[in-house]
C-alpha cells in the first residue's frame, strides 16, 4: 500500500486526541446488560456489519451472516446486515471520515480492521476493546483462540479486536512445472538460498525476453514480517509495538534485514526472480506461466478454482532466510471491533455476533470458504474438519505453519505501515540493483519508517 505524504498527515489528524480505549466503556457496556433480552420481547435490534471481503469471500460472509439471523439472532431478537466496503482501504477511508467528523451514528456496529492498522482503530474512542467484553462474559474462553492470533490483535496484553479471518504467507508453487524443470514436486524449497535456485530452473528465455518466470516477488513489510521474525527478530522496538507504542525500528541494529537481503540478492542473482514490477501474481500462476508466488493462505481456495485442471498446485511452507530460524511466519489477515454508536441495545448484541465469529462451526464454514485458517482450535475436533483436511491436503500447510510458527512472530503494529511499506520494498530495489550498497540501503530504509514513526507519534501523543 502506498501512501502520499498528504494521505500521512490526514491519517495524522484523525487520531489527534484518540487514547487506548479499554475500560471507557464500561458505563456504557453495563447499562446495557440486559439489553438483547430485553430487545427479543420489544423489538428487533438491527447491526450494520462493514467488511472488506469481496468476490467469493463475501458469499462466505453472507452465509456466516445468514447462519446467525437464523439461529442465535432469531433466537435473540437481532439481525446483522453485511455491507462490503470495497478493499481495506477503502474501508479505513469511510471510518477515519466518520471519526474525523464525529460522526458516530455513521459508523457500523461491527467492523473488520486489517492487522495492518490495528495501531489506528485501536486508539478510536467508539472503539469497546474485545477485552472489555471478554473480561465480564464467563461465556467466552478466550483460550479457545490460537494464541497467534491473539497476540496479533493485542496491545499490553489485552485483546482489542476479536480474531476472525486470519491468515499467514505461503509458497504457492506448480507442480508442473517442478517436473519439467527436473525438481522433485514433492519437495519444495526450504529456504530463499533454494527458492532463487528453483525459480531460475524454471524460468525460459526467448532471446533477451523472459517468457516465463520462476518466481515473481518485490518484498515488503507483509514478507519482511516473517522473514524478520522468523530469525527472532521484530521490526520494530517493544516487541513490534505490542508492548508499547512502536517509536523506531530495530531491524538495522539487530542485523536481521541484513541478513535478510544479502540472502535475498544471492536468490535474485541466480536470475530466476522476478522483482520490482508491479505484477498480478495470482493470476498470472494461474495462467500456467509463473512456477512459484507468495500469496495468503486466505488465496488457497480462489487459486485452486482459478487453477482449475490445467495443473497441479502445491502449497509450502514460506522458505526461511537460514535453514536453522525458527520463529515461523507471523500472522495476518483481520479482526472484528465493537463499535459504540450510542446505542446500549447495540453493543451486547454486536457481543453475540462477533462470539458466534469465533465458534468452532463458524470458523469450519469460514476456513472451507475461504481457506482462511480456523482462528478457533475446538475446530479441529469437529468431524467434518477431519474429513475436510483429509480430503483437501492443501489446506493443512497453512495450519501446520501456523502450529510451527512463535506467537512472537507479528507484523508490527505501528500506525504508518504504507510509509514502511514504502521504504522496504523501494530500498530492498536500491540494493539488488546495485543503486545502493547494503549498509547505505538499511540506513535510508531505517531513516524513512523512523521519521514517520516520529510525524506520527508527536502529533499523536498520548
Amino acid at each position: 500500500m502506498r501512501k502520499t505524504i498528504a494521505v500521512l498527515a490526514a491519517s495524522i489528524i484523525l487520531l489527534t486526541g484518540c487514547g487506548t480505549k479499554t475500560d471507557t466503556t464500561a458505563s456504557s457496556m453495563d447499562a446495557s446488560s440486559s439489553a438483547v433480552a430485553k430487545a427479543s420481547q420489544s423489538g428487533t435490534v438491527h447491526l450494520t456489519f462493514w467488511h472488506a471481503m469481496g468476490g467469493t469471500n463475501e458469499g462466505v460472509v453472507k452465509e456466516v451472516v445468514q447462519n446467525f439471523n437464523d439461529t442465535i439472532g432469531k433466537e435473540k431478537g437481532i439481525v446483522v446486515t453485511p455491507v462490503f466496503q470495497g478493499s481495506y482501504q477503502d474501508l479505513l477511508k469511510k471510518v477515519k471520515a466518520a471519526v474525523q467528523a464525529k460522526d458516530t451514528k455513521n459508523l457500523p456496529d461491527i467492523v473488520q480492521v486489517p492487522a495492518s492498522d490495528t495501531a489506528y482503530i485501536k486508539d478510536v474512542p467508539s472503539i469497546i476493546w474485545a477485552q472489555s467484553m471478554i473480561d465480564k462474559d464467563p461465556s467466552f474462553n478466550i483460550a479457545d483462540l490460537e494464541p497467534n492470533t491473539v497476540s496479533s490483535f493485542s496491545f499490553k496484553g489485552k485483546l482489542a479486536g476479536v480474531p476472525f479471518a486470519n491468515s499467514t504467507v505461503l509458497l504457492y508453487y506448480n507442480k508442473n512445472m517442478f517436473k519439467e524443470a527436473g525438481l522433485d514436486p514433492n519437495k519444495p524449497p526450504q529456504t530463499i538460498d533454494e527458492m532463487g535456485q528453483y525459480a531460475a530452473k524454471m524460468t525460459k528465455r526467448n532471446g533477451d525476453q523472459v517468457t516465463q518466470w520462476g518466481l515473481s516477488v518485490t518484498p515488503d513489510q507483509y514478507h519482511l514480517s516473517s522473514w524478520i521474525g522468523m530469525q527472532g527478530g521484530y521490526i520494530g522496538n517493544n516487541k513490534n509495538g505490542r508492548e508499547d507504542t512502536m517509536t523506531q525500528v530495530e531491524f538495522d541494529s539487530t542485523g536481521t534485514m541484513k541478513e535478510f537481503l544479502t540472502t535475498w540478492k544471492k536468490a535474485v542473482e541466480y536470475g530466476g526472480i522476478q522483482t520490482g514490477p508491479e505484477v498480478k501474481t495470482n493470476e498470472v500462476f494461474a495462467a500456467g506461466k509463473l512456477g512459484m508466488f507468495l500469496n495468503s493462505t486466505a488465496g488457497v481456495k480462489g487459486t485452486l478454482t482459478a487453477v482449475g485442471d490445467k495443473f497441479e498446485v502445491g502449497t509450502a511452507f514460506l522458505p526461511k532466510v537460514h535453514e536453522s530460524d525458527k520463529g515461523g511466519v507471523a500472522v495476518g489477515g483481520s479482526a472484528l471491533y465493537l463499535v459504540d454508536r450510542g446505542e446500549p441495545s447495540n453493543i451486547d448484541a454486536a457481543w453475540e455476533y462477533m462470539k458466534y465469529s469465533t465458534s468452532p462451526k463458524t470458523q469450519f464454514t469460514w476456513h472451507t470458504g475461504t481457506g482462511y485458517f480456523p482462528v478457533n482450535k475446538k475446530t479441529y475436533d469437529l468431524p467434518e474438519m477431519k474429513q475436510h483436511l483429509e480430503k483437501n491436503p492443501l489446506f493443512k500447510t497453512a495450519i501446520e505453519q501456523l502450529h510451527a510458527s512463535s506467537p512472537e512472530t507479528q507484523e508490527p503494529m505501528n500506525p504508518v505501515s504504507g510509509e514502511f511499506n514504502r521504504a522496504i520494498k523501494d530500498e530492498t530495489l536500491a540494493y539488488v540493483t546495485g543503486k545502493k550498497d547494503i549498509d547505505q540501503a538499511i540506513k535510508d530504509m531505517a531513516a524513512a519508517s523512523n521519521k514517520a514513526l516520529e510525524d506520527y507519534n508527536r502529533v499523536n501523543k498520548k
